[in-house]
């Protein structure tokens, strides 16, 4: 027997093994009830309209770091305006 011969059964072998692994396996999942699971979402949630979750920010005139408008904090140091 040819080389050739040998490696064409194989892949015969092996292509009929797994298609009746697959049917199986479909055969068990229809058997419990289920179908497929519920993919996620199939796109991405919209984007929020501009203004609903931006705030204005104010700098600190000594440690010069952002802060909310609303909610600015002292930095700690003596001339800070908040």
């Amino acid at each position: 027997m040819s080389f050739t011969k040998i490696l064409l059964t194989i892949a015969v072998i092996a292509i009929i093994w797994f298609g009746f692994k697959y049917l199986a396996r479909v055969a068990e999942i229809r058997s419990r009830g289920g179908s497929r699971p519920a993919p996620g979402p199939a796109r991405p949630e919209p984007a929020k309209p501009l203004g609903e979750d931006v705030q204005d920010m104010v700098k600190c005139r000594v440690c010069e770091t952002w802060q909310p408008a609303r909610t600015a904090r002292s930095c700690g140091r003596g001339a800070c305006p908040y």
